[in-house]
């Protein structure tokens, strides 16, 4: 094969692989590097390669590139004379190929949402963005988006619906599906926009950005609305569903929200919507009007619970006002509590939109606080959205430009940064996603292969995120996520744990398909038809651990359910892919007089977030960045010592930055003062990674408590392999807490010394644990991975029984 060949088949499976920017690199490179004569001979072969492997403007650039070596640049066209340009021709020209991207979409790789539907839509929002620049444009493009989106929304929605209905699940079932897939559509636009929000520096820049967003957002709930669920409109279901798409309502402009409750219609939901939220959408529209900056929403989240919509907005790079700005947007009065407007207020939420009970706005009446911060709209009206939006607007421009003037730089740091990372608040984390190619890499090199991949790692590495989002259909096969331990942010989620668990109470004998059926039942819409499926199940030790129970309680449960399930996962590997995520490698090791699984499980390192020293636009970079907001500047010598001590592990990353940010606040650093550089990290270390501050600061009371729990004697032989990482993890750290390592022969004395009770020697320990993220380690030396996890477990006792 030739080395244009060869180049041309890398590129095309780069490009199938969705990794756009590597594959144009190759290409530029090949462009670069041939000559002229070998061009020539490659021309209609190159053309053909690039015009089918790329999109639109990357296909653009590389035949341009071409031409350009062949026949030298094109001369300088002198327009005709009162012939004006074609404009409405080149502005019609993205459409039709919107619209097949579109089709191909729905056709070839629907739902696959974090790879295809990722690459293509990102590429189309950057371009309409860019188009938007010239208002005429986007007066004609806009309603064309929203057209395109909508319509493909109700045909996905569609397809996906009929497809379950098809394979026998029940409605219920199919809709939770929807919904999730809906969710998964909703968090594209928001992560684009999301991203571009630092460049959003000036008004006109942040009002075209806030626009094209509001266009597809809304673009996908019109379309969704028109889908039939089987005697019931995508109307009736968004109804009843409001947590799948409220949080969506605050990054509209009014104009589309107003567009969203028309085709929805009139009922008590609506009016709480058009009551409170309306007009502080509306007042989102005004906010930075005679400004050079405006804030932009940049997270909310929709409560069931108390029927509240929490914003947050950003203020722009530009402003010396750099805290969060909160509004709360009650939809009923009826769930308006004292209590919660106080907190707010203690909070410093900026606006609290919210319609009272007579006893509760006589109390807010009364408290001259609450007075200064609670907006009670009136009924739906012109006059009363007018009112309500104006008195909103009063307190947003008193807190994002009266607070703001030019003196705040220059005082001194008082709010930790790093706590608006919603570390605790699962909801908001799409607001903060760094893609993880690190991940998809991981699953692209077993994806077409078949067997059982195990990837461990600490708690809190990410596993659960990361699992959901392979959840689409790569180009070699679909891949459909699973967990044991469902919080319920996913509908369905932990379908396939539930079946197994009602089956193994039921005791009866489980059908020959039966695991084959459940992972069926667990793919999502029309991918199911693939013909390889990559089935990953995170929290796989909670599984083996209710099966190893059931054994236990009822030996005869092995010949009926457990022994038939695991033949059947080892039937299903020969054609397929199984990967079991968790924290212990050792937990599939049951019934092993006749465990036909674990024989062929293989365990991979699971990545945490990846860096390279000295890179700037590495995934822990952008997510240090994140975590840290764009106030702060960072140093590539800061990112290096962050991620030497934390290894990448995002939980303990905005742990550490929290802890960093508290540092700063107590230095009285200035905030005209926050380009981070590797001293800082290096004084930060040396005054706040010490045994006495880790062992009291609250921000590691979470691995503090896991740490002292896998030690405890409490244990059982089941969490043995836990424990005996831990204890040789404290055991290194006080033995050297300096170099924070030891010699491979006292990594084997430290083993034995744990007992016979572990049942694993200190080769099987080392590697497992360092393919699990817990120890690293050369031909002498054994390590932490995770500094501050070691220095952590260093500080922490073992839980004794009284």
């Amino acid at each position: 094969m030739s080395t244009v060949d060869a180049a041309l088949r890398e590129i095309e499976e780069l490009c199938r692989a969705v990794k756009p920017d590597q594959a144009q690199d190759l290409a530029n490179g090949l462009l670069e590097d041939l000559p002229v004569h070998e061009l020539e001979a490659s021309e209609s072969q190159i053309r053909d390669v690039f015009t089918r492997a790329f999109f639109k403007k990357r296909r653009t650039a590389l035949l341009t590139q071409l031409d350009e070596k062949l026949h030298g640049p094109p001369p300088s066209a002198t327009p005709a004379p009162n012939v004006p340009a074609p404009a409405e021709d080149v502005e019609e020209d993205w459409l039709p190929e919107f619209l097949a991207a579109l089709q191909d979409l729905s056709d070839r790789h629907i739902f696959q949402w974090s790879t295809y539907y990722r690459t293509r839509l990102a590429e189309d929002f950057t371009y309409f963005l860019e188009r938007l620049a010239n208002p005429e444009e986007g007066t004609e493009l806009l309603p064309k988006v929203a057209l395109a989106l909508s319509d493909h929304a109700q045909d996905i929605f569609q397809k996906g619906f009929n497809h379950q209905i098809w394979q026998g699940e029940s409605e219920h079932y199919a809709l939770m599906k929807s919904l999730n897939g809906l969710q998964r559509f909703f968090d594209l636009p928001i992560e684009f926009y999301s991203t571009l929000l630092p460049t959003a520096v000036d008004l006109d820049s942040a009002r075209r950005l806030r626009t094209l967003n509001s266009c597809m957002l809304s673009a996908i709930v019109m379309g969704y609305a028109q889908v039939d669920f089987g005697g019931r409109t995508g109307r009736d279901v968004l109804l009843e569903h409001k947590r799948a798409w409220f949080h969506t309502l605050p990054f509209l402009i009014m104009d589309d929200l107003f567009l969203v409750q028309q085709r929805i219609g009139r009922n008590h939901v609506i009016h709480g919507l058009l009551n409170s939220v309306l007009p502080t959408v509306s007042a989102f529209d005004r906010l930075g009007n005679n400004r050079q900056h405006v804030p932009l929403p940049a997270l909310s989240q929709y409560s069931m619970a108390e029927q509240r919509l929490d914003i947050s907005l950003r203020p722009s790079t530009q402003s010396p006002y750099q805290q969060m700005i909160e509004v709360q947007c009650y939809l009923d009065g009826g769930y308006v509590d004292r209590r919660d407007l106080e907190e707010a207020h203690r909070r410093g939420v900026a606006a609290i939109v919210a319609p009272l009970p007579s006893d509760l706005r006589a109390f807010v009446e009364q408290d001259g606080r609450l007075r200064e911060i609670v907006v009670v709209p009136g009924e739906p009206g012109s006059e009363s959205v007018t009112q309500t939006r104006d008195q909103v607007l009063q307190l947003l421009v008193a807190r994002s430009y009266r607070q703001g003037t030019a003196s705040v730089r220059n005082q001194r740091l008082q709010v930790n940064l790093a706590r608006d990372f919603p570390l605790e608040e699962p909801g908001k984390l799409r607001y903060y996603r760094v893609h993880r190619h690190s991940v998809h890499d991981l699953l692209r090199t077993f994806e077409s292969r078949n067997g059982v991949r195990l990837w461990c790692s600490v708690r809190r590495s990410g596993k659960t995120t990361a699992g959901f989002d392979l959840a689409s259909t790569t180009g070699e096969a679909v891949v459909v996520s699973q967990t044991c331990s469902s919080t319920g942010e996913l509908a369905n989620d932990g379908d396939c744990y539930e079946r197994i668990c009602d089956a193994l109470d039921e005791g009866r004998r489980i059908p020959g398909t039966f695991f084959a059926n459940l992972v069926n039942h667990c793919a999502d819409g029309a991918a199911a038809d693939s013909t390889r499926t990559v089935f990953v199940l995170d929290e796989y030790e909670t599984l083996f651990g209710v099966l190893g129970q059931a054994l236990r309680r009822d030996p005869g449960i092995r010949y009926t359910v457990v022994q038939p399930l695991l033949n059947q996962m080892v039937q299903f590997a020969r054609e397929n892919l199984l990967v079991f995520l968790g924290q212990q490698p050792d937990a599939h090791f049951i019934l092993m007089e006749q465990n036909q699984l674990s024989p062929y499980v293989r365990q991979d390192p699971f990545p945490l977030f990846a860096h390279e020293r000295g890179s700037e636009d590495s995934e822990f970079a952008r997510f240090t960045q994140k975590v840290l907001s764009q106030q702060v500047s960072l140093d590539v010598g800061f990112v290096d010592a962050v991620h030497a001590e934390t290894a990448g592990h995002p939980w303990l990353t905005v742990n550490l930055l929290r802890d960093f940010v508290d540092f700063l606040i107590k230095q009285e650093r200035r905030q005209s003062d926050l380009h981070l550089r590797q001293e800082d990290a290096a004084e930060f270390a040396e005054l706040r990674l010490r045994a006495s501050h880790i062992s009291r600061s609250r921000e590691y009371e979470f691995f503090r408590r896991a740490a002292s729990e896998a030690m405890g004697e409490r244990q059982g032989q089941d969490t043995a392999w836990l424990r005996s990482v831990y204890r040789c993890l404290s055991e290194i750290v006080r033995a050297s807490p300096e170099s924070m390592r030891c010699s491979m022969n006292d990594f084997t004395d430290i083993v034995a010394r744990l007992g016979p009770g572990t049942g694993i020697s200190a080769d099987r320990l080392l590697s497992s644990a360092t393919e699990s993220n817990f120890l690293n380690h050369d031909d002498e030396w054994v390590w932490p991975k995770i500094r501050l996890l070691g220095r952590i477990a260093a500080t922490t006792q073992g839980e004794v029984t009284a």
